[in-house]
């Protein structure tokens, strides 16, 4: 799956990404600080070659908690070093040890469970290795207008091939699956359609700019994350919206038949507090996000980086 690009130029610079662990650095910010009361104990985590899933059930059965209360705000990608909260219902404190791959940075209780998306911003620290090119024009633009909000090759599956999958599911009559994999599938492709409508603003190079209709969130343009309900937006913006999701009415039919409602979400990525340094064929770029937006969705404006070979990784579990 290959949505436009917006910067020109991005393809004349490559690198490798992810050699180990530290290459790939991401600190959460919640919204909120936590009270030091309270039933839920909140815990900051370094993980190092682990899902957020993995580190879930590790929490779950050291502290002796059911799976369901262990809570955590956001996804972090395995290949990483990742510094996240959870919260684990534990109304007496105590001191909690995990295991390899896995610290505790920090300790303190909170009245309620940690909810999904209670992220004020995530801070990015990324060493790209065999640099060839200059990224700098690049990354002097995103400093300036962002990038396109794509959903990230995450959602998609490895090889893309979440989005066939699901249709799959869909065209079988949607038999009964596991939660964690209805979720993934309808994830997928609703994700797959906001990347169409992006993908198609940024072809026209009007994914930063205000067509007439357009419904706004924050003062940006956005784009839909499909369900039921009527499209917020009209007049141009709207008619494009619409000829992209008939083009996909299988999916959207599909997402509006499970009861998922209309929302909404920004086409452009802000970026906040970028810098990047450059030596001896290496660069090492910071940045933060907001929730929900992906830095490889953003470094892919800068250059044609990938993923060095899981075999390099050297902490791969």
């Amino acid at each position: 799956m290959h949505w436009p690009r917006a910067h020109a130029g991005a393809r004349n610079v490559t690198g490798i990404l992810r050699l180990t662990p530290d290459d790939f650095q991401v600190t959460e910010s919640l919204t909120f600080e936590p009270t030091g009361e309270g039933e839920h104990l909140y815990l900051l985590v370094e993980k190092r070659g682990l899902t957020t899933h993995a580190v879930q059930q590790m929490l779950a059965g050291s502290c002796g908690v059911p799976i369901r209360d262990v809570s955590f705000a956001g996804m972090k990608d395995r290949r990483a070093v990742a510094r996240q909260w959870f919260s684990v219902r534990l109304p007496q404190r105590e001191d909690v040890h995990v295991g390899e791959g896995v610290r505790i940075l920090r300790q303190v209780h909170h009245r309620r469970k940690l909810r999904r998306g209670e992220l004020d911003r995530n801070r990015f620290r990324i060493r790209i290795r065999d640099l060839a090119g200059d990224p700098q024009a690049a990354l002097a633009l995103l400093g300036e207008h962002g990038a396109p909000n794509y959903f990230g090759a995450q959602r998609f599956g490895a090889t893309g091939q979440n989005v066939g999958a699901a249709l799959d599911w869909v065209r079988a009559g949607k038999p009964r699956i596991s939660r964690f994999l209805r979720s993934v599938y309808l994830s997928s492709l609703r994700s797959f359609l906001f990347n169409e409508v992006l993908g198609e603003r940024v072809s026209g190079d009007t994914w930063r700019s205000f067509l007439d209709g357009e419904a706004e969130l924050d003062g940006q343009p956005t784009g839909p994350l499909w369900g039921r309900g009527r499209l917020p937006s009209s007049g141009t913006a709207r008619m494009l919206e619409e000829r992209l999701i008939e083009a996909h009415a299988e999916i959207a039919d599909a997402l509006e038949f499970v009861g998922l409602r209309q929302e909404r979400r920004p086409l452009a990525a802000i970026l906040k507090n970028l810098s990047w340094h450059i030596d001896e064929g290496a660069m090492t770029v910071e940045f933060a996000l907001g929730p929900g937006t992906y830095a490889t969705t953003v470094l892919r404006e800068v250059g044609e980086f990938h993923d060095a070979p899981r075999d390099c990784d050297a902490t791969r579990r």
